[in-house]
């Protein structure tokens, strides 16, 4: 599963992450099955039924002592 950094805020009152923008770095698995990995097998115009599963590697930028405002 190959992760994607986001930047973003973390409320602690309701410990809900935001994330703001993705910074462009990529960590890559190395799995010969995952869609977003370089090592991913099919050539790219092949259409596959691989799954692109990848997770966000969340980095806080700024943190807050109360809760986000969807969660008040």
């Amino acid at each position: 599963m190959c992760e994607h950094e986001i930047i973003g805020d973390y409320y602690r009152g309701c410990k809900h992450f935001h994330g703001r923008y993705y910074t462009g770095e990529k960590t890559d698995c190395g799995s010969q099955t995952c869609k977003t990995s370089t090592a991913h097998i099919h050539p790219p115009t092949m259409s596959c039924r691989c799954q692109a599963v990848s997770t966000d590697k969340r980095r806080v930028q700024n943190m807050y002592q109360t809760k986000h405002p969807d969660c008040q």
